[in-house]
């Protein structure tokens, strides 16, 4: 077992209430209850993590089959052409 290290926390009533009922039904202590949620939210926070990364290196890889396809000529900027359309379709509507 790891060495624990004392932290102090602060919790809402209802929190603390909720967690020492379940500490009482499970027959454990708070610490122990406390320690497994961080360790799960943790292990969540780093699996989404995960999934962001290969997300974003699915796009790279996409990128650049496309891009090889394209025979090295990229894609246009849409965030520039969608900024155009927006600024056409004001100039449009107030009759500029």
């Amino acid at each position: 077992m790891q060495t624990l290290q004392r932290v102090n926390l602060l919790l809402e009533r209802r929190q603390r209430e909720a967690l020492e009922k379940l500490a009482q039904q499970r027959k454990r202590s708070v610490s122990d209850l406390v320690r497994e949620y961080i360790a799960a939210g943790l292990k969540e926070d780093n699996s989404q993590q995960r999934e962001r990364m290969l997300a974003l290196e699915h796009a790279r890889e996409l990128s650049a089959r496309i891009v090889k396809r394209r025979k090295g000529k990229r894609l246009p900027d849409t965030v520039k052409i969608i900024e155009k359309i927006r600024e056409e379709r004001v100039h449009e509507l107030l009759g500029h």
